[in-house]
């Protein structure tokens, strides 16, 4: 079993974009990696210097602003294809779309019901109390949303772990393996070589031949 090259740090970038609503298909663990440490080194720099130029007011300020608009920008565009990329790392590993997708969804509804409901209703003080059958309804929603959370954060660390693994090296129902290629594949190219290889071999022999024959002739004192 031979493995192709691995996805370079730029290449992976490409794919990132080319594949934007890609959920099919498989995507090695290199490639994932490789995106995600983009994203950290874009954020990171941009965020970093939104930052320092807060303190050189007042051009700083507006230039700060503008780069803490381009970062949020940046996040709203990468949501498909993050999301594409995980349902392909998943599907590198013969699962199905279900966990990336379920993780979105309950992502998304814990970030709605946050933004709706104000924080200090969440947080009430009685809303921690254990009996919180005479409560009021915000302690409901502080429960539910703790309860939202938790499962968003075991899902997350599950996928956390799925894109640690390796490829699956048989292939699946989502297409063959992006890393490693089959003996049963290259054996099959090997052959095809060999026999257009051999299939050539008479048209060169006649060449040879014809060649030869020219040269004795030429050679040939007495030929007149």
């Amino acid at each position: 079993m031979n493995q192709t090259p691995k996805v370079k740090f730029v290449e992976a970038f490409k794919l990132f974009w080319l594949n934007y609503v890609n959920f099919k298909g498989r995507s090695r663990r290199s490639e994932y990696w490789w995106v995600m440490l983009w994203h950290t080194i874009i954020s990171v720099s941009i965020i970093f210097l939104a930052i320092a130029l807060m303190f050189v007011p007042p051009i700083g300020i507006f230039i700060s602003g503008i780069l803490f608009i381009v970062i949020f920008l940046y996040s709203l565009a990468t949501i498909i294809p993050n999301l594409a990329l995980e349902v392909r790392r998943c599907h590198d590993r013969g699962l199905t779309m279900l966990l990336p997708i379920l993780s979105f969804i309950i992502s998304i509804a814990y970030s709605v019901i946050s933004a709706i409901v104000p924080s200090e209703l969440l947080f009430y003080e009685e809303n921690f109390s254990v009996s919180t059958m005479t409560q009021p309804d915000s302690a409901w929603l502080f429960w539910i949303l703790t309860v939202i959370m938790a499962v968003s954060v075991i899902l997350q660390i599950v996928l956390f772990v799925i894109t640690l693994l390796d490829s699956k090296q048989e292939t699946n129902q989502y297409g063959p393996s992006p890393k490693y290629v089959t003996a049963q594949y290259e054996g099959h190219n090997d052959h095809y070589r060999t026999k257009q290889h051999d299939s050539e071999k008479p048209e060169e022999h006649l060449r040879t031949l014809e060649t030869n024959t020219q040269h004795k002739d030429q050679d040939d004192p007495y030929r007149y």
